[in-house]
């Protein structure tokens, strides 16, 4: 961990003050790369020192189940059972008792849940290949194979193959890992009062302290874009979210949402997102896949028949449904939700974090905004900055943020990042978008305008990178930008708005 510096966000409370004696603290820490997405651990600790501890502990989990779990790294436990021609193998528990899981969520759900969902995956990209979707014929070949259960597990943790097709466990192996992470923490470390841990918006809780958790909005995943909702939890509890909108498959020229029915080895698209609420987190990644592919009734009524869970549908049609225990409203809901592929108007900037070793690293100081021609921050769409111990030092690394806020900050206080339960998204990849508001809300005219995007690391890189956008209502086509050590493919467009909606130039 040499060389790494941990990034605490304003995700958390902001803390000027001297704690008193026996009083915690909240460290928030966010890394990118994690089991291929982002990573963010809130943690509530009486000094710096136990949540650093914390953090080390929870690093070295993921580290060592990716070892026994990915499905990335072919050196795997996961990948080199595939590979294996053995018939029977004893494997490690973790793997074991993910399998069972699995099989367990396969058989609860009529196969709606199947790890062998990454055949029909590879099924659709060898088609697509070709120029189209597969054929009915070579849907109902693997349905049929399809029909067994995938594998065989016997005492002592010994598993043997039933067929050989590919097998994935992104659909329950970070819950697991969220799991492993959350009791090895609480069992090490029995001075941390509240942890959380967020995988790529997979999220588990320990500890009684208030947790708000904003929902993306399927039709907005922007950074930094208005929630769905929010919702506020005191008890420990995991959320998982699965969704069509940030991952999907294009075959000649048409798109298809990534996640599949195994029963049918079709992708399915009747519901935008699936956020489910459980006691564990393993459970809840699994069951907002399956209730994905189930339809709304289904997936509700299965959801309904289980112990403390609960589950919020966004569908195609715009309908939100829930369980009868989701926190927020036990009545369904109507809203104006486009799940086309229409992408919502406004200035979209996207960009990557680039990798800058081998492992997982933590976030540098980013901030994007647009000023006026006045040189006034009139709106911030992203801002990750460090709030305690050497933090406010260090924000005057990002100095040309750092200077206008001073100035900002005379009339707005505002946060702008929270804790976010989403699909999971790609390694570093980003979108943050200005909605054609100022940072209180009212509408920004049109004019001429500066997009920055200023990135700083703790003794380490700064870049900053500008351009000039003159903003008329008309649309902006995609406009690269240049790439540097911190910053990967940052490009932005302007989407018009579709009903001619704007505002008045002044």
């Amino acid at each position: 961990m040499s060389g790494r510096f941990p990034l605490t966000c304003i995700c958390i409370v902001l803390m000027n003050a001297a704690p008193r004696a026996g009083e915690a603290l909240d460290f928030c820490f966010r890394h990118e790369h994690v089991l291929g997405t982002s990573l963010e651990l809130r943690i509530e600790a009486p000094t710096a020192e136990m949540a650093a501890a914390a953090e080390r502990t929870s690093l070295a989990e993921i580290d060592r189940l990716a070892k026994a779990l990915s499905g990335y790294d072919a050196e795997s436990e996961f990948m080199r059972w595939q590979a294996s021609a053995a018939d029977a193998e004893k494997l490690s528990r973790d793997l074991a008792v993910v399998l069972a899981r699995a099989e367990h969520w396969r058989r609860a759900t009529d196969g709606a849940f199947d790890v062998r969902a990454a055949a029909i995956a590879d099924l659709w990209k060898q088609a697509a290949a070709l120029g189209r979707a597969p054929s009915d014929e070579e849907r109902r070949t693997l349905v049929a194979k399809l029909a067994n259960p995938p594998y065989a597990l016997a005492p002592g943790d010994v598993a043997r193959r039933n067929d050989s097709l590919p097998l994935t466990l992104d659909g329950l192996a970070k819950g697991y890992i969220l799991d492993v992470v959350c009791e090895t923490v609480a069992a090490r470390h029995p001075e941390i009062r509240n942890f959380t841990i967020n995988i790529g918006g997979d999220l588990r809780k320990l500890g009684e302290k208030q947790l708000q958790v904003s929902i993306t909005d399927p039709a907005d995943a922007a950074e930094g874009a208005a929630p769905l909702e929010r919702i506020s939890l005191a008890r420990p509890f995991a959320m998982a979210t699965s969704g069509n909108y940030r991952r999907y498959l294009t075959v000649a020229g048409r798109r298809y949402s990534h996640l599949v029915d195994p029963r049918t080895a079709l992708p399915v698209d009747d519901i935008a997102s699936a956020t489910v609420i459980a006691p564990n987190a393993i459970d809840a990644d699994a069951l907002a896949t399956a209730v994905s592919v189930l339809a709304p009734e289904e997936g509700l009524a299965l959801i309904e028949s289980l112990e403390d869970v609960e589950c919020q549908l966004v569908l195609a049609d715009g309908r939100i449904l829930t369980t009868r225990g989701w926190p927020s409203s036990a009545a369904p809901r109507l809203r104006l939700v486009s799940t086309s592929g229409d992408v919502k108007p406004g200035l979209w900037v996207h960009f990557t974090l680039n990798r800058q070793d081998d492992g997982i690293y933590r976030r540098p100081y980013v901030a994007i905004w647009l000023e006026n021609a006045e040189g006034f921050p009139v709106k911030t769409a992203l801002l990750w900055i460090k709030t305690d111990g050497s933090g406010p030092t260090w924000h005057r690394e990002i100095s040309r943020w750092y200077r206008n806020d001073r100035t900002r900050k005379q009339a707005e206080n505002t946060d702008l990042i929270g804790t976010i339960s989403s699909a999971t998204r790609g390694p570093g990849e980003y979108q943050a978008r200005f909605d054609g508001t100022d940072n209180t809300g009212k509408p920004l005219p049109h004019g001429k305008y500066r997009l920055y995007l200023e990135v700083a690391r703790e003794y380490g890189s700064y870049r900053l990178i500008r351009a000039s956008v003159e903003i008329t209502g008309r649309p902006i086509p995609r406009t690269e930008l240049k790439s540097n050590v911190e910053i990967g493919n940052p490009w932005y467009e302007y989407v018009a708005d579709p009903a001619g909606e704007a505002s008045k130039t002044p």
